[in-house]
């Protein structure tokens, strides 16, 4: 049942307690530093702002070439998925949330239904044994009480194909993800949202020694951009993966180890930083097609599957809010794919988050402890 905070729309200028999220204090950083950031931010945010024009380009031009030739793959994903926790809350955030704590203030709802579309748009190039396939993906998602959690996002692909390997290369832009918000405790004193714009870049490589194996190699690099209220907890990110999948006659095995690292950026104007390591874990089942009526063999199938992840990130920083932490981070999905038809796609799954902490620090494992729980249904439309 979705608990309502009467004081949701208030905002309460009180100063963010030592347990919150510490951005760095006014008088760690010297004047001529903070102006040399601010420039540096000001250079780097006005950089980014050819991002969406570069992408809006890319995308008349692949519509272009779609229109001309009039040989696209076109789809249409829509989805409702809910969240008993969405702001993923700790026990005692849920704890001063029941209690109406002004630090809470910004909680609509503890749990929300998100509706989202996504569109996929791709445009197969044909040439000898060579298959080349640019494609775009672009997701609109809205949550029914907490608006601010609304994004829009935008993929852009180039895949080579042929028989025994494939690559591709991808570009994301998130411009808007809010996570929750706290207390600018070296600024303006005041509960403000804590959000980021991200960029991504990937690549990944399928190799096919043999016809039912592929091994996977997997690398990505990511930049995070938080807004002015907490720039100190901008950084980059570099993952790296590698693994495999093998298809059996009854199901498919999949397996993959991700190693992770995590920067701040300017640690030199804020020593305290939150950059960490981790190693993740994941496999995942999928069980055979199965016809829906064993009378129509070649009617509507379905199939089940299962996949699960851990990780382990070790934080790097000696402060007392990340020094000596470590999260443990588990992800169980299960679902099930109904396919109707050769356009028409039915998907239930249901997901399990849980991150437990080990830190010296009591405060930390308090309140960055959490779960959530999130069923998701979506129908695909292939054109």
């Amino acid at each position: 049942m979705i608990k309502q905070n009467p004081k949701a729309n208030e905002k309460d200028p009180i100063r963010k307690p030592s347990t919150d999220i510490s951005p760095r204090k006014e008088s760690d950083i010297t004047a001529g530093g903070k102006e040399d950031a601010e420039k540096k931010n000001r250079q780097r945010r006005a950089s980014r702002n050819f991002v969406p024009i570069i992408m809006s380009f890319a995308l008349i031009l692949i519509l272009g070439i779609a229109v001309l030739q009039a040989q696209v793959d076109a789809s249409i994903t829509l989805q409702g998925t809910y969240s008993d926790n969405v702001f993923q809350l700790s026990d005692d955030d849920f704890s001063r949330f029941d209690d109406e704590h002004p630090n809470l203030g910004y909680v609509e709802t503890t749990d929300d239904l998100t509706l989202s579309a996504r569109f996929d748009l791709a445009y197969p190039l044909q040439y000898r044994w060579w298959k080349v396939v640019p494609s775009i993906t672009g997701t609109l998602s809205q949550n029914a009480s907490n608006k601010d959690k609304n994004r829009q996002d935008m993929l852009l692909r180039m895949k080579v194909q042929r028989h025994y390997w494939d690559f591709t290369i991808l570009y994301g832009f998130y411009p808007y993800v809010y996570v929750r918000s706290y207390v600018d405790s070296d600024g303006t004193g005041e509960l403000e949202k804590y959000s980021y714009e991200r960029n991504l870049y990937r690549a990944d490589l399928n190799l096919r020694p043999l016809d039912k194996t592929t091994l996977r190699l997997y690398a990505r690099t990511e930049n995070y951009y938080y807004n002015q209220y907490f720039t100190e907890f901008d950084g980059r990110a570099a993952t790296f993966g590698m693994g495999f999948r093998q298809a059996f006659p009854v199901f498919t095995l999949e397996g993959t180890y991700y190693y992770r690292i995590f920067e701040n950026k300017d640690l030199i104007l804020d020593p305290e930083d939150c950059s960490y390591e981790s190693n993740l874990y994941a496999g995942s089942l999928r069980l055979k097609a199965m016809p829906l009526n064993d009378s129509k063999p070649k009617g509507a199938t379905w199939y089940p599957s299962l996949a699960l992840s851990y990780e382990e990130r070790f934080y790097q920083s000696d402060d007392s809010w990340y020094g000596g932490r470590i999260d443990m981070i588990y992800n169980t999905k299960a679902g099930i794919n109904f396919k109707i038809s050769p356009k028409w796609n039915l998907i239930l799954d249901y997901t399990h988050v849980l991150r437990n902490v080990d830190s010296p620090n009591a405060s930390v494992m308090r309140l960055k402890e959490y779960s959530e729980n999130r069923f998701a249904a979506a129908v695909k439309y292939d054109f």
